[in-house]
């Protein structure tokens, strides 16, 4: 890591028709920006010592919290913080700081698909793959004075987004005036990229179900892109409600921005009267909103498509599975011919061995008279074995369930032992019966047992 980090800054030319780039150090003593501007810092640079990282922080006036290694990990979140003109009776906000995390996985593209012209994300290693874990912070400050600090992303970045902005450029000049104007366009560029991640997963998808490798070979493949794209559609359901609450935030701003000038005001601050004059359009605020939306659909989109990877790989592994039942139906069915080729020759084998066939000291083979014995037993065991076997195989769910009933009749007062228990109470009774009936005849008629 270089003693002075480099970073890269896309900011607007005077006539705010260009998008100039720079490549200035990143000074730890004291941060000067442009007024309106992006800056792009490699992750190593951000993360390389903590009075770096705390410095960027308090200067996007974002909380240190944000900085720790528990934020870092997390695969999404926003936050924001306004400021708004105490003094003023309107509370005209005057200042806002928004933070968020984005991640994108990228995987190494296949080279034979033509519709892939854009460069290798994923350097040549054994991973095959690589994680951008975007993080931005913007801060606004009243009227016009807007940064972007993006961390950790693609190294055509600044240039992909640089001509995005002289697109827009070309139609509508940025207002600066909205707290979250730069954070369009940077946006659209995060969903390009998210577009790239999913078709990069999407493509040795397609590659598998051409291809059909053999079984045996195809499960750590798919098992890789299985991760991939379990990946992919996690980070972009957390991107998309990433947005949705970059697009409360924005609605919040804007209610709280007038649509034009206040017809009455009583000594107003000079901040105040600067906001009357600068306001936001109506149009603007719909049309902002309305993009911002189409925006999350986008992402929505390719949420579906990542899923449908997911689907995709999963109907592999069970084509996988079913080809390998068709091998073993296959090695059974050898097994079984193998049976029938060598089972005649055992059976006579096993039948001419038997007692019933004798070879005599003259060399004659003589048969016993008692050979019936042997059809007689065997043709019925047979007959019946395959008589059960026919019997299981179509009433098998009923035989079942008859002997779960049979189990639970012997196991409560139904079973054996009640029986048992009743026919010894019923025997008992009778013998006392036969005891009183003998006492009464013995004395004087009466009887004289007491129960």
């Amino acid at each position: 890591m270089a003693l002075k980090p480099k970073m890269t800054v896309l900011q607007p030319s005077l006539e705010k028709r260009k998008w100039v780039k720079s490549t200035p150090d990143f000074a730890l003593e004291s941060i000067n920006l442009p007024r309106q501007c992006y800056v792009f810092l490699d992750r190593d640079d951000y993360l390389g010592t903590g009075v770096r990282r705390d410095r960027a922080l308090e200067y996007f006036k974002v909380p240190t919290f944000v900085g720790t290694k528990t934020c870092f990990d997390l695969n999404g979140f926003f936050g924001s913080q306004v400021t708004y003109d105490e003094t003023s009776s309107h509370k005209c906000i005057i200042g806002l700081t928004t933070w968020f995390r984005v991640l994108i996985k990228m995987v190494q593209k296949v080279d034979s698909k033509s519709h892939d012209t854009l460069p290798e994300y994923v350097a040549d290693d054994k991973k095959g793959y690589r994680w951008f874990e975007m993080t931005v912070f913007t801060r606004w400050d009243y009227p016009d004075k807007h940064q972007v600090l993006v961390v950790d992303t693609p190294s055509d970045f600044p240039d992909q987004l640089t001509t995005l902005l002289q697109k827009a450029s070309a139609s509508q000049q940025m207002n600066f005036e909205d707290p979250l104007a730069m954070l369009t366009s940077l946006i659209d560029q995060i969903i390009v990229y998210s577009d790239i991640s999913v078709w990069r997963i999407r493509d040795p998808v397609r590659q598998m179900e051409k291809s059909r490798m053999r079984t045996g070979a195809i499960f750590s493949e798919v098992h890789e892109m299985s991760r991939h794209a379990i990946h992919s559609s996690e980070i972009l359901e957390a991107t998309i409600d990433t947005l949705k609450d970059l697009q409360r935030c924005r609605t919040m701003v804007h209610d709280s921005f007038p649509s034009r000038p206040p017809s009455t005001v009583s000594e107003p601050s000079a901040v105040e009267n600067a906001t009357a004059t600068a306001h936001l359009t109506q149009t603007y605020k719909h049309q902002a909103y309305q993009y911002a939306q189409f925006q999350i659909s986008l992402l929505k989109a390719l949420k579906l498509r990542a899923d449908s990877n997911r689907e995709r790989l999963k109907n592999e592994i069970n084509t996988a599975f079913n080809n390998l039942t068709m091998q073993d139906n296959s090695v059974l069915k050898s097994i079984a011919l193998l049976t029938m080729v060598f089972l005649p020759a055992t059976f006579f084998s096993s039948l001419f061995s038997t007692t019933f066939f004798n070879y005599g000291d003259d060399g004659e083979w003589q048969v016993s008279g008692k050979m019936w014995i042997y059809w007689v037993t065997t043709l019925p065991a047979t007959l019946l074995i395959v008589i059960l076997w026919r019997v299981w195989l179509g009433n098998s769910d009923a035989i079942v369930a008859w002997c779960k009933g049979v189990k639970k009749w012997a196991l409560e007062d139904q079973g054996w032992k009640g029986l048992w228990r009743r026919r010894n109470g019923k025997e008992n009774e009778q013998m006392v019966n036969e005891e009183a009936a003998v006492q009464v005849d013995q004395v004087t008629g009466r009887n004289t047992r007491t129960f």
